[in-house]
């Protein structure tokens, strides 16, 4: 058995042919002539391809063998056809999930990604087909730079608004499956944002999807910018809604007081009632912590409801979020807060960072016409 092709200035024909001999030779089922055009050829052969996936191959000759393909496919003809080619090409390997050949697969759909032209309209669906294999793989972070790459590589070529939200939901799923949470609430939001007051019923849907998993994420704290969002705007005025409002803003009070009216809600959405008593403890401290630099240790077992030896290991947690910094002091039974993440900005504390930013720009122009005196004392004395 021949090795896989490797293409030294041949026709695409001729490339197509080699091939079309090299399949035959690994026990495809596939005509020894090849048709005169080359795209049903290349369709033909890209029907058989995963043939090479069902053997005992090195891994190098397969990756090799698919790369031939990617090399024959690459501008072989108008937008439409290799439109076409790539899409069989993407959709035939992305649905072989042996895992033996997973990164293979990946590698080599990768590479199709980053070698068509960015224009080409199979190249989102071929882009989903790659966070299908990479969430297979738990190699996501592989494929996906963030949401601003995202954009900027693909989301900012024409695309149908419902092909790009149908893209960014496959992906939060993705994200969520493979445990990175914090990047599926950016891709998240990106989505709510691409919603107008118009779209209706789906807009809802992603909204309740959007909040409920931010309030399930034990890494996310911050729930004030999802109120900004035309979707979550429009639940205004609804019981999840209510629940949201409590995590921006409310406490461990507000919380249990809402569950108390609302036990077959918070059920029904599938989240845990002892992570979110949890989570609003943590959320509640954040909240004296904005007030009050000084935070007593009963003043903290009152608010979030633990025992006096509960409240030590409960600082540390919370200090482990890093959004809330801060010393014990076990003998004053107190704790200085050092700083602190602010659950929601308002006009007045935007008012404030203003204002210090002023007083920092005029003791920075103080400083600066002291130095001034300085080095034209020091030389007026030479």
């Amino acid at each position: 058995m021949a090795g896989p092709p490797t293409f030294i200035e041949l026709s695409r024909e001729e490339q197509a042919l080699e091939l079309r001999s090299y399949l035959r030779s690994i026990g495809a089922t596939l005509q020894e002539k090849a048709t005169d055009n080359i795209e049903e050829d290349m369709k033909e052969i890209i029907s058989k391809c995963d043939a090479c996936l069902k053997t005992d191959l090195p891994d190098a000759d397969i990756e090799s063998f698919l790369c031939s393909i990617v090399s024959v496919i690459i501008g072989i003809g108008s937008m439409d056809v290799e439109s076409n080619l790539v899409t069989a090409f993407s959709q035939k390997l992305s649905k072989f999930e042996e895992e033996r050949f997973s990164n293979t697969i990946l590698k080599t759909l990768w590479l199709l990604h980053g070698t068509v032209d960015p224009k080409l309209p199979a190249r989102f669906q071929l882009y989903s087909d790659i966070i299908d294999v990479a969430k297979r793989n738990k190699q996501l972070l592989l494929v996906y730079g963030g949401i601003d790459s995202l954009n900027k590589s693909l989301l900012s070529i024409s695309h149908s608004k419902k092909q790009k939200q149908s893209l960014l939901r496959q992906l939060h799923s993705a994200l969520i499956e493979n445990g990175h949470s914090e990047l599926a609430a950016e891709v998240m939001i990106e989505l709510l944002r691409n919603y107008t007051a118009d779209d209706g019923k789906q807009a809802k849907d992603d909204a309740k999807r959007c909040i409920v998993s931010a309030i399930a994420d034990p890494k996310t704290f911050l729930f004030e910018p999802l109120l900004s969002l035309t979707p979550v705007i429009s639940l205004q005025n609804s019981p999840l809604h209510e629940l949201l409002v409590i995590f921006v803003s409310g406490n461990l009070t507000n919380y249990l007081d809402f569950y108390k009216g609302h036990k077959d809600l918070i059920k029904s959405l599938a989240l845990d009632h002892q992570a979110n008593i949890h989570k609003m403890k943590l959320l509640t401290v954040m909240s004296l912590a904005e007030d009050s630099s000084i935070l007593t240790f009963e003043t903290i077992q009152q608010q979030v409801q633990i025992t006096a030896d509960q409240v030590e290991p409960f600082l540390l947690e919370l200090f482990g979020t890093k959004f809330v910094r801060g010393r014990m002091d076990q003998a004053a039974k107190k704790v200085n807060i050092s700083s602190t993440m602010y659950r929601t900005f308002s006009k007045q504390r935007w008012q404030m960072l203003r204002n210090s930013f002023f007083s920092w720009r005029s003791c920075l122009s103080v400083i600066e016409e002291g130095m001034k005196t300085v080095v034209s004392n020091s030389q007026t004395a030479n």
